[in-house]
């Protein structure tokens, strides 16, 4: 399992916040209730999540060489938000097995997670010296450059990940965002739509949905393709 991939930036809480603020007062009963339901359900979900972290801890103790337990470990941690812990997790599988790649790659998320941007591009480039076709770690190190504002190299390695795999939608949502930070938003718009065509019912493509809505939404549809 590889976290992160596409970048979120300001657009899916931006999304939300804007929805929220322009639906009829007369929805908000209904809100509130989805609101509760979605609450109970992370609780539900973190407490699976805390029992899982236990005995990934247990068998960790008892077989402390294993670099597959400290990685799977270290998931769990991420998932559970408990980043520190994950990125020493990380650390560990890379220690046992340097040539990881998915370590290599969650571990730079968990650094971009945490602000530490110059750490993530190493990481992120390690995991491409090993798989130069990696999607993902290209993605990834898009988006750690993005955020240490290196923005023509950061689109570079969105669309060489495109160039590798036409079907990497965590790029092609990322090139999105880039367009719609600059405010070209018809571009950004055809970017969201190729996420939606080519990965329906991903996280990426519901938040790709929800963009699309806020845009043309708020610029009285003048954001819609051709």
């Amino acid at each position: 399992m590889v976290h992160g991939g596409f970048h979120r930036a300001i657009w899916a809480a931006a999304a939300a916040a804007l929805l929220a603020a322009a639906a009829p007062a007369a929805a908000q009963t209904q809100r509130d209730a989805l609101l509760g339901g979605k609450l109970q359900q992370e609780v539900s979900q973190l407490a699976k999540l805390k029992k899982k972290i236990a005995g990934l801890e247990k068998q960790v103790r008892l077989d402390p060489e294993n670099y597959r337990l400290h990685y799977e470990l270290a998931n769990a941690l991420y998932d559970a938000g408990e980043l520190q812990k994950a990125k020493q997790s990380y650390q560990e599988a890379l220690r046992l097995n340097p040539n990881h790649i998915e370590s290599l790659v969650n571990l730079g998320s968990v650094l971009s997670d945490l602000n530490e941007y110059d750490e993530a591009v190493k990481q992120f480039q390690k995991a491409l010296a090993i798989n130069p076709e990696d999607c993902k770690a290209r993605s990834n190190l898009g988006n750690a450059l993005y955020s240490l504002a290196h923005y023509p190299d950061a689109m570079y390695q969105y669309k060489k990940a495109i160039e590798i795999d036409p079907k990497c939608y965590s790029a092609l949502y990322n090139i999105g965002v880039a367009f719609a930070d600059v405010g070209i938003f018809r571009e950004a718009v055809t970017w969201w739509k190729k996420v939606i065509a080519v990965a329906p019912g991903t996280d990426a493509a519901k938040t790709a949905e929800d963009n699309i809505k806020i845009l043309e939404r708020f610029t009285g549809g003048t954001t819609s393709s051709r």
